[in-house]
């Protein structure tokens, strides 16, 4: 788990102990084979990396109400316990003590991926998804400045990314378990986000003053790419936390050589 601080730029980004409520790597029984679901691509077919996109949009759609057996729970809606999320100094546009709890992500398994390229030999992945939208609403509490105008509030928050293009990145090791089959562990996982719009909702801003949270509001809606900048650096490193996480509970129980068949 992740269980301290991450200095990127002028930020901190923080994903507590037990944040992430379902996540984390499960004890690895002797080799599992993928859910007969699962499309299974050869990595002797010339088209290897055409099937994958296939097989990955496919299970994206299949992961939507969980995988009880590997220990993944229902991704529609994604429960996450707490972020918080601190960035900016003097001189930054966007100075901001953020703090979610209750948090439910939805819309993710309705991505569809583009482009997807494999480098077994070196363990990486990289692959480009569009998703109509993702939505983030918690409960949420917050000070601080953007814009060079205060704000404050505690209530509901609703976030959504529209028309996300993503990139992502995988990279992983090979670890040998007993018996000596041979797992792909993903030890990093690289986000890149780029939304046609991000729209902002806070309800309860300045201790509920109705006229200044419908101006603060709008001030982030009008100026979403500006707030967006500020704050992609932290979304991109939760979703890529998260998306690690959910890699490898597969990843780390089914082999490669069952992942991957020659």
């Amino acid at each position: 788990m992740l269980g301290s601080s991450m200095m990127v730029g002028s930020w901190q980004f923080l994903v507590l102990p037990l944040g992430i409520w379902f996540l984390g790597i499960a004890r690895v029984d002797a080799g599992k084979d993928l859910p007969s679901s699962f499309e299974k691509c050869h990595r002797s077919d010339p088209q290897f990396d055409g099937c994958l996109r296939s097989a990955v949009n496919g299970a994206i759609k299949l992961l939507k109400d969980g995988l009880p057996e590997f220990g993944i729970m229902p991704l529609e809606p994604l429960a996450v316990d707490t972020i918080t999320i601190n960035q900016g100094g003097p001189s930054a546009p966007i100075t901001l003590r953020q703090h979610f709890t209750g948090i439910q992500l939805s819309y993710l398994t309705n991505s569809t991926i583009l482009k997807y390229r494999t480098d077994l030999k070196k363990l990486i992945i990289k692959a480009e998804a569009i998703t109509p939208r993702i939505q983030f609403a918690g409960n949420y509490t917050m000070d601080g400045r953007i814009l060079l105008l205060p704000i404050t509030g505690k209530g509901k928050a609703n976030i959504t990314l529209h028309r996300l293009k993503s990139h992502h990145e995988l990279i992983g090791e090979l670890v040998e378990r007993d018996g000596g089959e041979k797992f792909m562990y993903i030890r990093k996982y690289l986000v890149h986000f780029d939304p046609k719009l991000v729209t902002f909702d806070f309800e309860n801003l300045f201790n509920g003053d109705a006229a200044l949270g419908k101006t603060m509001n709008q001030v982030l809606n009008d100026n979403w790419e500006v707030v967006f900048q500020e704050l992609r650096s932290a979304y991109e490193d939760t979703f890529g936390y998260i998306f690690r996480k959910i890699s490898n509970q597969i990843f780390l129980k089914v082999p490669m050589n069952k992942i991957f068949p020659e």
